[in-house]
């Protein structure tokens, strides 16, 4: 697969990943909508406040979409880059001072999976992971969920219906990487954070949310790249 898109970049004109420019992997333009100042929102659905770097938007959507279908991982860098700084700006928020943090990356469904070999979400948490090593962020791909239908379109309330008891934790990555509860793992201080590429209602964070908090695991906020409007409200700008 891989030897065959090098052939295909050597032969077809590159388009940006957001609005199909041609001759650019990101235009000016689409770059950006992933400058922006991160901005926190109170979702409809969970506890937590999530953090963004620009709103959602369809040159957003394609360029999640083009990198975690289309296989543009010359956009990795860029995408893992915006996350970093909504990740960034959620520690501030929950008032980080030190200590370990985990990312838990929303999981994609079996069948996504199965298409793609890998987890996008995962991909871009480790990426941005690397990108700021200052924090030694720790990646923890440990939850999984059943077949559920694809989000986009749905309104709010079927949404939650969408992904309710829809996730579940891998209990090999649970018992290596966090240790069971009450053991030495879980007692260190730090940050856990939850990890997606858009947050709408917060639904499927929430979800997400709920499993972790059966392990005693409670993350303090939420790092996306783009928020939709499906929040209650946006909470004032960050300077970072």
């Amino acid at each position: 697969m891989g030897l065959l898109t090098g052939f295909g970049e050597l032969f077809l004109p590159r388009r940006c990943a957001g609005c199909g420019r041609e001759d650019v992997s990101l235009c000016t333009a689409c770059l950006h909508l992933l400058g922006g100042i991160p901005r926190a929102m109170e979702p409809r659905y969970g506890q937590i406040p999530v953090v963004g770097v620009s709103e959602y938007s369809t040159q957003i959507s394609h360029m999640v979409v083009n990198f975690k279908d289309n296989g543009r991982r010359d956009i990795l860098d860029p995408l893992a880059l915006a996350l970093a700084r909504s990740i960034t700006a959620a520690l501030e928020l929950a008032h980080h001072s030190g200590g370990r943090v985990r990312l838990f990356p929303a999981p994609s469904s079996p069948q996504a999976l199965r298409r793609r070999g890998r987890s996008h979400t995962a991909a871009l948490a480790r990426r941005a992971a690397q990108l700021v090593p200052e924090l030694s962020l720790e990646v923890i791909d440990v939850l999984l969920t059943r077949h559920h239908h694809d989000q986009v379109g749905l309104g709010a309330h079927a949404r939650e219906a969408n992904v309710a008891r829809s996730q579940y934790l891998n209990p090999t990555i649970l018992d290596s990487a966090i240790g069971r509860p009450g053991g030495e793992t879980e007692s260190e201080s730090g940050v856990d954070l939850l990890i997606d590429d858009f947050s709408t209602t917060g639904a499927t964070l929430a979800e997400s949310a709920r499993v972790l908090a059966s392990v005693q695991i409670r993350p303090a906020a939420g790092a996306v790249l783009g928020l939709g409007r499906g929040g209650t409200r946006f909470v004032s700008p960050f300077t970072v």
